[in-house]
């Protein structure tokens, strides 16, 4: 019987303690959070042109355009415009174009129906993942659920009707069939007054000189299963009839009747700031030729129309009807996932895609804000992992203002990541830096720090990216009071970066804190550099003056550690923090899984997400926890992952088109980020036997314990494969309290998990999931205090003690 002994408060315990570290990788932006189901939605298609991992830098890494990828044209030809496409670089070549885009950020897609032509139709299959599954329908409708449609059209020549459906792979309809006409040039009912559901959307209702237009309508489920978009093109403004090809019935038998849709015209100037600088310097390249698919001149007699950002979402959105969420919008299953994991903050928007992998791939947050078809598509480094090695983009309906927007909904506190003019420094990246004197460095990377926290916290009628913020949606301040300055960055020429841009920010700002990378290995011998200079900072000495003015959470800087280990190593490291010098530089875990990535261990499915990583885990936050005083953030990495479409294995939440499966890592951090309080206490073992039966306790037993004057929330962790029997003994803690009569009674709650080490939640391949976590919960009251009660702790399990007095 081993005695664990709950002592006096010790210290207060961050309040930002656990959070969620959000990176667009494993399609969980684009495919995921991302409510849009329709891939290219807006006909731009960046993706990356990976060669091989033998190559180096620019000769690695290349920018593949490809517009009209992921779409299916029947019976028609497509032709991809606009002002400018992307070269083999990400430079923009600026190209010949028939007519104005939406924006110059934007590209569509010029659609020609031959004269006589029948029966034509456009297909999207939405995010299947690839490989494997390149040709299967993964758009999910739900019978009775509601799904909005929107496109913008331009009408070129000829009346054409749009016929919007989701079908199933036999050509069954999933919904029911809306028809849109779309009118003809200059037609007076396409420049009709925009409806009060246009004002809910879009920043500006006034008509566009250029002929655009949005058309709108709901589709009903009438069954569920996986489908396609189908949007059939009949020559004319007559009826229809059925959706999709002659014949074609709803999966109900009953023919499709035509439904009259409400359309309305739109437009939204761009609501960035003409003063931009590039994304990048650019690089000359010859002009690239426009991308087209079975193209053929437009015949006077043919029908053509122009297509652009094409959208399909479930009408049950998170965010819908709410006037800020007028952009881009967010799965709800999803967002509720992770708001049940109480994230006190949320990182974004990486990781590596922070710093990307040339130069010119970097997020850059000014291109993510504003309307959606002004926002500038970018390739995810992150593709080369993917099952088809490069058909994964970053739209970008998903940006900045609504990370800032998701954090508000959450109660979380936002942590924005930026390029620090370092790419990514992992290995087989081949890192380059933008020189600290240069101009680019000063105007664009440290500068967009400056204008970010502008766009975040500004006064709108004294700042211009205040005002960008105000006119998508929210003119009040987000609260921004920290920031991550690069990501995984090390070195010599990351330290110069950082306290320069540091130093920046913080004659503006002073009060902002600046978080420091320490590089992506979780050795204190890697990381040494990174400590001894947030040390020399937190402590004022030198010129080295760049500290958080107040502190914030008591730390004048947080180093940022990443640690991807073994579930042994994490175990190991429960106690390392209890060394760790409280001197005003506090950690941050910003990245860290048991997936045995730098032990070598297998990276694969099988061996992902079992108890045993979890265990691991468990073990280490109890370490966090207890040292709550220095370590103010923890976040597991990656947050989310799309199956199929997984790149990396092992992650915290995963998804399919239909269903949403934490995994038995993301059960773990729920029972801890939901069960904590404002101030930790000393936890002792005692009664463990003779010296080597003690290590063998102590080797696999971790607890921690934190609450307030009248609760306690005591976590204990066993690793082994022996049961445990401990008395928990929390009535000194309880006399600290004061006078507390001996009558007084207590209630216990106590919830056990336990599994087999390598037992995992299985999201199957029809949608459902297997949870293989044993989870068991008690609760009864006793006298006290003093409070002594024993308890069995089970082999591989974890076990959380409430006591409320």
């Amino acid at each position: 019987m081993v005695t664990v002994m709950v002592g006096p408060a010790s210290h207060p315990v961050s309040d930002r303690l656990y959070g969620a570290f959000l990176e667009d990788i494993n399609m969980s932006v684009d495919g995921g959070l991302n409510a849009n189901v329709i891939n290219n939605y807006s006909f731009d298609g960046v993706y990356l042109k990976h060669r091989s991992m033998r190559a180096r830098g620019t000769d690695r890494w290349r920018t593949q355009a490809d517009p009209l990828r992921f779409w299916l044209f029947h019976g028609v030809s497509a032709t991809s415009y606009g002002t400018q496409t992307r070269g083999e670089h990400g430079q923009r070549i600026e190209t010949s174009c028939p007519a104005p885009p939406l924006h110059p950020n934007s590209r569509y897609v010029r659609v020609t129906l031959p004269a006589g032509r029948h029966g034509a139709d456009i297909e999207n299959l939405g995010y299947n993942g690839g490989g494997k599954h390149a040709g299967e329908c993964a758009i999910a409708i739900s019978q009775g659920h509601r799904y909005d449609f929107s496109v913008y059209v331009r009408p070129v020549a000829g009346v054409v009707t749009l016929a919007v459906s989701v079908v199933n792979a036999s050509g069954a309809a999933l919904t029911d069939c809306v028809e849109l006409s779309c009118g003809g040039p200059g037609d007076a009912d396409a420049s009709s007054a925009s409806t009060a559901a246009a004002r809910a959307y879009d920043t500006d209702d006034t008509a566009h000189s250029n002929g655009w237009f949005r058309l709108t309508c709901t589709l009903s489920g009438m069954a569920s299963g996986l489908g396609k978009l189908h949007i059939g093109l009949v020559p004319g403004n007559g009826h229809v009839g059925d959706c999709g090809d002659a014949g074609e019935q709803r999966a109900d038998g009953v023919r499709a009747d035509a439904v009259r849709a409400d359309r309305y015209q739109t437009w939204s100037a761009a609501t960035t700031p003409a003063a931009v600088p590039a994304a990048a310097p650019a690089i000359s390249q010859p002009a690239a030729s426009t991308t087209a698919r079975s193209t053929s001149p437009a015949a006077i007699s043919d029908a053509v129309i122009d297509l652009d950002c094409v959208s399909l979402m479930d009408a049950d959105a998170w965010g819908a009807g709410d006037p800020k969420w007028r952009y881009g919008r967010f799965r709800r299953d999803l967002v509720e996932a992770i708001a049940a994991l109480k994230p006190a903050f949320l990182r974004f928007p990486g990781g590596c895609i922070t710093e990307g992998v040339t130069p010119g791939n970097e997020y850059r947050w000014k291109d993510t804000v504003g309307a959606l078809y002004a926002r500038r598509q970018q390739y995810n480094m992150w593709a080369f992992r993917m099952p088809d090695g490069s058909s994964y983009s970053q739209s970008y309906q998903i940006g900045f203002y609504e990370y800032f927007c998701l954090c508000e909904d959450l109660g979380a506190k936002p942590l924005p990541t930026l390029f620090a003019g370092m790419t990514c420094q992992s290995p087989y990246r081949d890192p380059q830096s933008i020189p600290v004197d240069s101009d680019y460095f000063r105007d664009v990377v440290v500068q967009d720090y400056l204008d970010l926290i502008e766009f975040a916290n500004g006064d709108p009628d004294a700042s211009q990216w205040a005002r960008v913020r105000r006119d998508m949606g929210h003119p009040a301040p987000f609260g921004l009071d920290m920031i991550g300055i690069g990501n995984e960055n090390y070195g010599e020429g990351y330290m110069e970066r950082f306290d320069a841009i540091a130093k920046a920010i913080h004659e503006c700002y002073p009060s902002i804190l600046c978080v420091m990378s320490a590089g992506l290995f979780p050795y204190h011998l890697s990381m040494r550099r990174a400590w001894n200079h947030a040390r020399d900072i937190a402590a004022g000495r030198g010129e080295m003056l760049l500290a958080c003015d107040p502190p914030l959470a008591g730390s004048r800087v947080i180093v940022d550690e990443h640690s991807y280990h073994t579930p042994e190593w994490f175990a190991s490291q429960a106690r390392r923090y209890d060394r760790y010098p409280r001197d005003s530089a506090g950690v941050m875990v910003g990245e860290y899984s048991a997936n045995g990535y730098l032990a070598g261990r297998k990276q694969d499915n099988a061996h992902a997400n079992t108890w045993a990583s979890a265990l691991g885990e468990a073990a280490f936050l109890t370490g966090c926890e207890r040292n709550s005083d220095v370590v103010r953030m923890t976040s597991y990495a990656p947050l989310l992952a799309r199956v199929p479409g997984k790149g990396w294995m092992q992650n915290l939440i995963e998804f399919d088109a239909r269903t949403v499966m934490p995994t038995l890592n993301a059960e773990v951090e729920q029972l801890f980020a939901t069960h904590i309080g404002p101030m930790a206490y000393e936890c002792q073992l005692g009664d463990i036997g003779h010296a080597r039966a003690g290590k063998a306790v102590t080797d696999r037993l971790f607890v921690c314990a934190t609450g307030d004057e009248s609760t306690r929330f005591i976590k204990l962790v066993n690793t082994g494969g022996d049961r445990i029997d401990v008395t928990l003994d929390i009535s000194f803690g309880l006399r600290s309290l004061g006078a507390r009569s001996r009558r007084d009674s207590c209630r216990l709650r106590v919830v056990r998990l336990c599994a087999a080490p390598e037992a995992r939640n299985v999201l199957g391949a029809e949608g459902v999931s297997h949870r293989a976590v044993e989870r068991r919960e008690d609760t009864f009251a006793m006298a006290g205090p003093p409070v002594r009660f024993a308890l069995g702790l089970p082999a591989y399990s974890v076990t959380m003690v409430t006591v409320t007095l």
